[in-house]
């Protein structure tokens, strides 16, 4: 049976990595002058968010999944008897994290055990959603070189949207990687109007989808996208993933939250809750709420 991997970007439930024993790859993460690997460790999450260190006071970034920690994993699952693995990482255009796995899979990778890189096309969200089409795949007997060109393609219909909470949050964040295209003048407007901007991400990129005058409104708005997708019956798979950056029982208090699962469980949607890895939380900022689905 294939094996998956995913990145910490991956948005996925702890319950179902647990379940289906998927190995994630640690995105690193820099606060000041500490670094360390984001394992999706539910403690460390809750500890990181409880204490609010994706604030704009900190100083933080995050970097791709090394060689060398990419390589470790895969090569404990082949000691361990795994023949055929696929390793899910994050967009390609947003993190070199897929460039390593691709040179993991031909550096370990051989005629007794293939191993295949699959570039999500999508982040946070978007790629739980792909791990969860994965598991599906994997389920229904499909072999490794099948799931990855099946995985690709699927990627490239999940869209990601996102209800962002701080925009001059996103400004300094910008400012640390030289992006300039939220200026302080743009920032301090929407703070002043209470205006919160929602981001689409897909395999094309990110913009600016709609800008909603209060928080509360944004979310709403945000899932009023997935309802009007469900209701029109647009989705490729009954499935949509939420994520916060935040505690996951937050999400029952997000304005739009409770109408929304609602039309979910009406037309037989399932909703999977997740915590927003820390990179999500750091590049979209604490208490940013995302969800994604795959359109047909």
């Amino acid at each position: 049976m294939v094996q998956l991997v995913v990145d910490s970007g991956c948005d996925l439930p702890d319950e179902v990595l647990r379940k289906y024993a998927i190995p994630v790859l640690p995105l690193s993460v820099s606060l000041g002058n500490d670094t360390f690997g984001d394992q999706r460790n539910p403690a460390q999450m809750a500890h990181f968010y409880s204490l609010s260190l994706a604030d704009r006071s900190h100083q933080i970034s995050s970097g791709p999944a090394s060689v060398e920690a990419i390589q470790s994993v895969v090569q404990k699952l082949l000691d361990q008897g795994a023949d055929d693995i696929v390793i899910q990482t994050i967009n390609g255009n947003n993190s070199p994290t897929h460039a390593n796995a691709r040179q993991v899979a031909q550096l370990l990778g051989c005629d007794s055990a293939k191993v295949h890189a699959v570039d999500s096309h999508t982040l946070f969200a978007g790629q739980g959603l792909l791990a969860l089409y994965t598991l599906s795949l994997i389920q229904r007997g499909l072999t490794g070189e099948q799931i990855q060109s099946r995985a690709e393609e699927f990627g490239r219909k999940v869209v990601g949207y996102a209800a962002i909470k701080d925009v001059f949050y996103l400004r300094e964040r910008g400012r640390q990687k030289n992006e300039k295209s939220v200026s302080w003048l743009k920032a301090a407007m929407a703070r002043s109007l209470d205006l919160h901007p929602i981001l689409s991400m897909d395999y094309q990129g990110s913009s600016v989808v709609d800008t909603v005058r209060e928080y509360g409104n944004c979310s709403q708005r945000l899932f009023e996208l997935a309802t009007t997708a469900i209701r029109e019956g647009k989705l490729q798979m009954p499935a949509v993933v939420v994520s916060i950056a935040g505690h996951v029982d937050q999400l029952d208090k997000v304005s739009g939250f409770e109408a929304f699962i609602e039309v979910a469980k009406q037309n037989q949607v399932k909703v999977f809750r997740s915590v927003m890895s820390l990179s999500g939380g750091i590049n979209l900022g604490p208490g940013t709420v995302s969800l994604a689905f795959a359109t047909k």
